[in-house]
């Protein structure tokens, strides 16, 4: 362990993924000051507390990254996959690392990890609706998490797309994300900056005075991105001997990402579909109900393809039309680099030759872009027998060319493109 700063009563962190097994082996939850919004000791016991319910292990870190994490913005996903090996007990796995937002790992525990992933994405879409649409701290995200383990296990594609949380337990997680809100890390949609020329990131979309120019085709790539994440509040005090063990030892290596599970997507679009085919039996007359029918048709037309964008594509639609009749504004609101990304959205602006680039993105890539990363972009597999993958905007399908809407002048206009693509295939998909 990393002793305290002389001085100080700074806690002993764990530094290491070793480390940081033994610790959460004695305890299980662990949420470090840094990350825990003023009330880390707090956040601790109430996620402990929801665990005691809960009837599988259930091992949560809110922490900084390892020092011999060398993942980038894939540290949360890598940290939670090296936790559940090296613990090597069935359970669930929640790791935020460096305030990223949370990945999680279910083994051997009755919930199928898709299934278990889409019922606490939509419990965290009912209590950032709630927060007007603004992530939350990250050790309230993972109570989030560990609360949706409290229910029985639902099988994949089966149930309503609703969240199971209760009414009252979303207003007390609102509450105390309220309270906490001032103490948490920096606001990312506060802390914006000036782009320039040199910034090291690119996309291929043009937006200017409403004409999209695509460029997508004409990308090269992402040159010069650094995936080290600086740990130097939390390395200062270690002796030399650790500092030149960190270095020479070798860097765990980092999984390869690679693009969506097909089936699992169209799971998730075909619920969504249905659960907005549902609201709208009740809907009719209401200001929104003609885009919400046309969102359900164009939608409904994408659940048999085998293009794993398309059935993204169909997910972005159902839940456009259903915020559409909720009255919210805008009815579509994707992250460009991933659409299945939540969160308040912040626009990134560039100046590129002549014309200013513009894309919305959730925190977590807007945090990777500011730093230097690349963004956990959504993938697509390409080549002949699709062995490789791409970032979906580097392809040519319309969802390259409207960001799945993040670039649409909104949700008439993506159902326009969409339906002149489909036309364009002659409804073959």
């Amino acid at each position: 362990m990393v002793p305290a700063l002389a001085g100080t009563t700074v806690p002993p962190y764990p530094d290491t993924v070793d480390e940081l097994v033994d610790v959460l082996r004695a305890d299980p939850v662990l949420v470090e000051s840094a990350y825990g919004s003023g009330d880390a000791a707090g956040t601790e016991a109430r996620i402990a507390a929801v665990a005691g319910q809960v009837p599988f292990d259930v091992y949560v870190a809110v922490v900084g990254t390892p020092s011999d994490v060398d993942a980038g913005s894939s540290a949360s996903d890598f940290l939670a996959t090296a936790l559940a090996r090296r613990i090597g007990e069935p359970g669930l796995y929640v790791v935020s690392a460096a305030g990223q937002p949370l990945s999680l790992r279910v083994i051997d525990t009755g919930w199928d990890e898709t299934a278990f992933s889409l019922q606490r994405y939509r419990n965290l879409e009912a209590v950032e609706e709630a927060f007007d649409g603004a992530p939350l701290a990250p050790g309230l995200a993972a109570e989030v998490a560990v609360r949706t383990a409290v229910e029985e296990p639902v099988p994949l594609g089966a149930g309503p797309d609703e969240p199971s949380l209760s009414e009252s337990d979303v207003d007390e997680l609102v509450e105390r994300q309220e309270a906490l809100a001032p103490f948490d890390l920096p606001d990312l949609e506060d802390t914006a900056e000036p782009w320039s020329v040199g910034k090291r990131w690119m996309v291929g979309t043009l937006v200017a005075v409403g004409l999209l120019l695509l460029v997508l085709q004409t990308l090269v790539g992402w040159p010069g991105w650094s995936s080290r994440t600086s740990r130097t509040s939390r390395t200062s005090g270690t002796s030399r001997a650790a500092a030149t063990r960190r270095t020479t030892e070798p860097r765990p290596p980092v999984p390869p990402r690679t693009p969506p599970d097909r089936e699992a997507v169209r799971a998730e679009a075909e619920a969504a579909v249905t659960d907005l085919a549902e609201r709208l039996e009740s809907a009719r007359g209401s200001t929104a109900y003609d885009d919400a029918v046309a969102a359900r048709e164009v939608a409904g037309t994408l659940l048999h393809s085998d293009d794993v964008l398309d059935l993204v594509g169909a997910t972005v639609l159902a839940h456009a039309g259903r915020r559409a009749l909720r009255g919210s504004t805008p009815a579509l609101r994707v992250c460009f680099f991933d659409p299945r990304h939540t969160g308040a959205l912040r626009d990134l602006g560039q100046r590129w030759g002549a014309a200013d680039v513009s894309v919305p993105a959730c925190p977590a890539c807007a945090a990777a872009v500011d730093r230097g990363d690349q963004p956990e972009a959504l993938l697509e597999p390409y080549g002949r027998r699709g062995g490789r993958s791409r970032p979906y905007y580097e392809g040519t399908s319309v969802w390259a060319g409207t960001g799945f809407g993040s670039l649409s002048a909104g949700l008439g206009s993506l159902l326009r493109q969409v339906r002149r693509d489909d036309a364009a295939r002659g409804g073959r998909r």
